[in-house]
């Protein structure tokens, strides 16, 4: 009996306590509109999605000597083959990046 009120005293202090609140500082966002910024051209494009192959997981499987850069309205679509889908149809990947803003966004592949 003492046992299960020396419990019961221990579980309703350790309800009443608050956590600790950490506070952590966010970076600053740059307020830069999309109207100021200087529209991607189909270099930095190259260049933006050799990035996000590079980074994915699976990078070793991208083969980059393929990159292709296609205009696509307000996006450039970029194609890159895989050496995991040779022989297998589709065998691309495919992203597209936003001229004004350059954000990376995935494609399915038909």
């Amino acid at each position: 009996m003492k046992n299960l009120l020396s419990l019961s005293v221990l579980l309703l202090s350790a309800a009443c306590t608050s956590p600790q609140q950490t506070t952590t500082t966010e970076a600053p966002v740059t307020t830069e509109t999309a109207a100021d910024a200087a529209p991607v051209t189909e270099t930095q494009a190259a260049t933006i999605a050799t990035r996000y192959f590079r980074s994915q997981a699976d990078s070793a499987v991208y083969q980059l000597s393929t990159l292709q850069v296609m205009e696509a309205g307000p996006h450039w679509q970029v194609l890159v083959k895989r050496s995991d889908r040779v022989g297998r149809m589709p065998d691309n990947s495919a992203i597209e990046i936003d001229k004004q803003t350059g954000a990376v966004s995935t494609v399915m592949v038909k």
